[in-house]
């Protein structure tokens, strides 16, 4: 999928927004700079809302969206929000084109919604006043061109915040990430999907064959029963998770209270930083939609080229393999000129010193000389035809780099939806906090004491239920004595697809295991500055996909421990897992990267600008402060990789936002 351009009118800080976002193949990168309130987080919500629709609720969440200069100046009656955004696709291995338009409008408190896709010469409208049966037909249709384009599910995994990743380097979160991204990025939860159906079909097929009532009744009793318990496990692992979380959040501020530090002094810090925290999620809620400007852009660049190269990897390998074995077998041959000059020197001495030789015929002595020497080369050049361009031009197709940015905004998406989630109790912790400061209440030790024996209590909870679950498998199995041994095909079939869906998705682990493993290797040991070059191994434990641990090694064999990585390290190490993800994954879509330097030092942001950002996808688009990809030093560093840039200005007086094409002042230069 690419996106082409986005319109908007209306729209939040955005008057009139019209911008193009395409990119080349040696230029994948957009740069869009901006101070705070400019509007980058805007940007990203007009593309995604382009894409997904608004979900306006009321009048007054209308206005909130209109922009108010408009408003304050002409008012909202009659008017639009539009959103419209250009993209293409491929169908059947052939690129269509897509304009998609949504407007909203308010007409007596009511919020009336117009929706247009156009596709090649078709159309499919809907919208508030479209009747019941064709507009369910005409969006169930739309849903689906985009679903095929780009899943909203999938979506999520396009954006990441730079200064956020290193949160996650802690307890069992980097192993939840991994296996979170193994799974839905690299398609694996359809498995687990498939095997569970299977499993519930094969139930009701034993059932239906089962010919006494009383063991039928029994047998779905205790099917029924384990599926009741299998969910009772789901909801088990969402509190744990949960407990987890609350676990880290507050390690450092539990340390701090339970070593002697000033209890109010404590809640002070932790006050500052969980209203920074509210105050972050409610930017970054905005700032989501705004990283999808990049998502939808050129999506096809990295997608032909690397299914082209991974088709003909073993043809090329063998065209090159021979033209190295022409090269190295000629490299002590003499050129034409080398031997018309040596023969050259050669008569001219003779003819000095053996006067009655007479007159040598040099152009015969160089052809013979030339063709003693073809004859005496015994390998053959099979691929003579083939110019030294065209071969480097082979050599630099299968040896692309290939990014999957899918993994870094699905995670933000999700991480997102926790965070405001989770602001009502920020909100309510902040005031149990303030109650904290008027005398010595340790309360919260024993909170998080209490949560951390929850922690240990789920844990062992959940081993109980899952070993209960097992006890129950092997009472259900007991009944097959009772089903007839009649040929059924189907009932054949059902029995062999449960097994067959977990040993292909543990094949297809174990297989993905491998390259994420030797991919975030190579990759550590090129950004990761303080552990540069001297990364042995790393390694993904275990090959129970509910059961992956993440480790880090260095050559001389000891851990590199996680927890002992400072911030700007650990933020490197979530990002090059996060590349490494992409280029693995089964979807290519753009990246977008917010805080683009996070807690980086001097030398990790030029490893980054240098080493990261160029190759990380076929389309990369940061939003930077100039302080983070400066104009003086950083910006000529990434120059030659990027095909757009753009500034967002803040016009407080008309409360729009402007764009100029440049980065801070800065253009673009003819390289």
């Amino acid at each position: 999928m690419k996106i082409k351009k986005i319109h908007a009118e209306n729209y939040k800080t955005y008057r009139s927004l019209d911008l193009n976002l395409e990119v080349t193949d040696d230029r994948p990168i957009i740069l869009v700079g901006g101070g705070n309130g400019c509007g980058k987080t805007t940007l990203f919500d007009a593309i995604y809302h382009a894409l997904y629709g608004l979900k306006i609720e009321n009048a007054r969440h209308f206005e909130e969206l209109f922009n108010a200069g408009v408003k304050n100046e002409q008012g909202m009656n009659r008017k639009q929000i539009v959103l419209e955004i250009l993209f293409s696709g491929m169908v059947l291995n052939q690129e269509q084109q897509y304009r998609l338009r949504r407007a909203y409008m308010l007409e007596d408190k009511r919020v009336l919604e117009s929706v247009t896709l156009f596709m090649g010469g078709n159309q499919f409208t809907y919208g508030s006043g479209t009747p019941a049966s064709q507009r369910a037909s005409n969006e169930d249709i739309v849903n689906k061109i985009i679903a095929a384009n780009l899943p909203a599910e999938l979506s999520n995994y396009f954006l990441f915040d730079a200064m956020k990743t290193s949160d996650l380097v802690k307890e069992e979160q980097i192993n939840k990430l991994i296996m979170k991204n193994i799974n839905s990025v690299m398609g694996f939860n359809k498995y687990a999907q498939l095997r569970k159906v299977s499993e519930s079909l094969l139930a009701e097929k034993k059932a239906e064959r089962m010919e006494n009532d009383k063991i039928r009744d029994e047998y779905s009793k205790l099917t029924k029963n384990k599926q009741d318990l299998e969910e009772e496990i789901g909801k088990l692992n969402d509190e744990y998770a949960a407990a987890l979380n609350y676990a880290n959040d507050n390690k450092e501020q539990y340390d701090q209270v339970k070593a002697g530090k000033d209890a109010d002094e404590v809640t002070r810090e932790m006050m500052d930083k969980l209203e920074q925290s509210i105050k972050n999620t409610i930017e970054e809620e905005g700032k989501y939609s705004q990283d999808i400007d990049s998502l939808v852009k050129d999506l096809e660049t990295k997608v032909i080229y690397p299914k082209l190269a991974s088709i003909i990897k073993t043809e090329v390998d063998v065209i090159l393999q021979a033209k190295r074995d022409v090269k190295a077998a000629r490299v002590n041959m003499l050129t034409d000129s080398q031997i018309e000059g040596i023969t050259k020197q050669l008569v001219h001495l003779i003819e000095e010193r053996y006067v009655r030789t007479g007159t040598i015929d040099v152009g015969s002595l160089v052809n013979e000389l030339k063709l003693q020497q073809e004859r005496a080369n015994t390998v053959e050049d099979k691929y003579s035809y083939l110019t030294a361009l065209e071969i480097a031009v082979l050599d630099k197709l299968i040896a692309t780099a290939v990014g999957n940015p899918f993994v870094a905004l699905d995670e933000k998406r999700h991480r997102l939806n926790e965070e405001i989630s989770q602001m009502p109790s920020q909100k309510e912790k902040l005031k149990e906090y303030q109650k904290t400061l008027n005398g010595s209440d340790y309360t919260f030790l024993e909170l998080y004491e209490k949560n951390k024996a929850r922690i240990k209590e789920l844990k062992e909870f959940i081993e109980r239920k899952k070993g209960e679950v097992e006890e129950m498998k092997k009472k259900i199995q007991t009944y097959d004595y009772d089903i007839p041994q009649v040929p059924d095909p189907q009932y054949d079939m059902l029995c062999i697809l449960p097994d067959f869906f977990k040993n292909l998705s543990a094949k297809l682990l174990r297989a993905k295991k491998a390259s994420i493993e030797r991919m975030m290797r190579d990759q550590l040991n090129i950004n990761l500055i303080v552990y540069a070059g001297v990364v042995g191994r790393v390694e993904l434990s275990a090959n129970d996909s509910d059961d992956i641990s993440f480790k880090i090694f260095h050559k001389n064999g000891n851990e590199i421990f996680l927890s002992q990585l400072n911030a700007g390290a650990k933020q490197t190490v979530m990002q090059v897992l996060l590349k490494v993800l992409y280029n693995l994954g089964d979807y290519e879509p753009p990246v977008m990267i917010d805080t683009v330097m996070g807690v980086l030092d001097k030398e990790s942001r030029e490893v980054i600008l240098e080493k990261y950002f160029p190759d990380l996808a076929h389309q990369t688009i940061l939003l930077s402060t100039d302080t983070e990809i400066t104009t003086e030093r950083d910006f000529e560093k990434i120059e030659a990789y990027v095909a757009k840039t753009y500034t967002l200005h803040r016009d407080k007086e008309n409360q729009c936002t402007t764009i100029s094409e440049d980065y801070f002042g800065q253009k673009l230069s003819d390289l």
